[in-house]
């Protein structure tokens, strides 16, 4: 969910598309992750371009829902905390 998210973003031509960093926040995912995916989809976007054609744009309530699940992978430590977040602890 998170990929299509970043390639939505990515091929975004409008002015007003967030920076890297307010999407990837937005998403509730570093910044670093999301130019990995960017990099990752330069030099193959193959396979984003065929989950594009067969799932059409996220929604809103898709994003609502990868942040949910992000939210709960951080619970179960599957990812590291953010910088922010490790100084609350």
């Amino acid at each position: 969910m998170i990929r299509r998210f970043v390639w939505w973003w990515l091929t975004c031509r409008d002015p007003s598309r967030p920076s890297g960093r307010a999407w990837a926040r937005e998403l509730g995912i570093g910044h670093k992750w999301l130019q990995k995916l960017v990099r990752e989809f330069m030099a193959d976007p193959s396979e984003m371009w065929r989950l594009q054609a067969t799932r059409d744009d996220p929604n809103f309530l898709e994003r609502s829902h990868a942040r949910e699940y992000t939210a709960e992978m951080k619970q179960r430590g599957e990812l590291r905390l953010s910088r922010r977040e490790k100084l609350i602890q």
